[in-house]
């Protein structure tokens, strides 16, 4: 394991035992070519016409709401986890979910280049997950001739993404697939509410050629609907809401998860035959202050299998 009193690169290594034992490939990232875009709603073609053998998930943020709303990337010297961005992800380059205050402070800290983001998902429009200036920025900052950006969502939830001729407004069904790029999305009921509004919460399933992965956050136990559609799924990894961590009696566990609620819906997955025997399990949307100092953390819990994410954190499912 690497020494967590450095800021780590996407070329360390994180060794794993029991569930998610293959190894977890902190590697540099390619830039991808930019994709043709495509009239048809959700279906671009790759600009080489191949489709994505690999599955790279790059976790822009692994906090909860109540870390601070700015990354600073001025401080070379953060320990992994000593500071949390808002929970964000970007998957094969391309393809980011939530936008919140935070993320381009990351990409910036990293040198992501948010120009090669084609399209942005969103789970829900709480203020740590959408921000409109954030979204603005990656808009504009894309060539126009690569067309607009799609930003994906509920249908409700879209009316408070920002109007703009550089952003096309995708609308989600729940349950029902959508392609972007190469990868088949679904988003699923996540039990998670935000007030005074009728939007439905959701978290997502990616399934690629290569390998599939379940974001889920933010959520507490999954809820039925979702239950069932992932019956007959395979998942290679899946990356859970761990907000409350090993916390008893505390509010939070009616729309997220502790880590004793994890341990459950993983065992009732495996038994299941959901989650494969040597899937990834990670963790993200950690609280300050409900969990420990980040290397604690891993020591306690890497030996069961579960992964706490950090910034700049990837993960590369599939050959290559």
């Amino acid at each position: 394991m690497s020494d967590s009193t450095t800021t780590p690169s996407r070329r360390d290594y994180l060794a794993m035992t029991s569930m998610g034992a293959a190894s977890l490939a902190v590697a540099s990232l390619p830039n991808p070519t930019h994709a043709e875009e495509s009239k048809s709603q959700g279906e671009p073609k790759e600009a080489d016409g191949s489709s994505s053998k690999q599955l790279e998930l790059l976790f822009l943020g692994t906090g909860a709401a109540n870390w601070p709303r700015r990354y600073p990337p001025e401080n070379k010297n953060l320990s992994r986890g000593q500071v949390r961005a808002m929970s964000s992800i970007l998957v094969n380059g391309k393809i980011l979910i939530d936008c919140g205050p935070t993320v381009l402070d990351v990409m910036k800290c990293y040198d992501v280049n948010p120009a090669e983001i084609t399209d942005i998902l969103l789970t829900h429009t709480h203020s740590d997950h959408l921000h409109s200036g954030n979204i603005l920025t990656i808009a504009n900052s894309r060539d126009t001739d690569l067309g607009s950006l799609r930003f994906w969502g509920n249908p409700e939830a879209l009316k408070k993404v920002p109007d703009s001729n550089r952003i096309e407004k995708m609308s989600i069904e729940t349950g029902k697939r959508f392609k972007v790029h190469d990868l088949e999305m679904t988003g699923l009921a996540a039990n998670h509410d935000v007030q005074g509004s009728k939007e439905q919460c959701l978290i997502y399933l990616i399934e690629g050629q290569a390998k599939n992965v379940l974001y889920a956050t933010d959520t507490g136990w999954l809820p039925t609907s979702t239950w069932l559609h992932l019956q007959h799924k395979k998942l290679d990894a899946i990356i859970w809401d761990a907000t409350v961590g090993e916390g008893k009696g505390d509010y939070r566990v009616f729309s997220h998860n502790d880590l004793t609620m994890i341990r459950h819906m993983n065992e009732s997955l495996v038994k299941g035959k959901i989650l494969k025997p040597d899937a990834k399990i990670i963790l993200t949307h950690i609280a300050d202050k409900l969990h420990p100092p980040h290397d604690v953390l891993e020591k306690s819990l890497l030996p069961e299998g579960l992964i706490p994410s950090y910034e700049n954190m990837s993960v590369v499912l599939g050959k290559a």
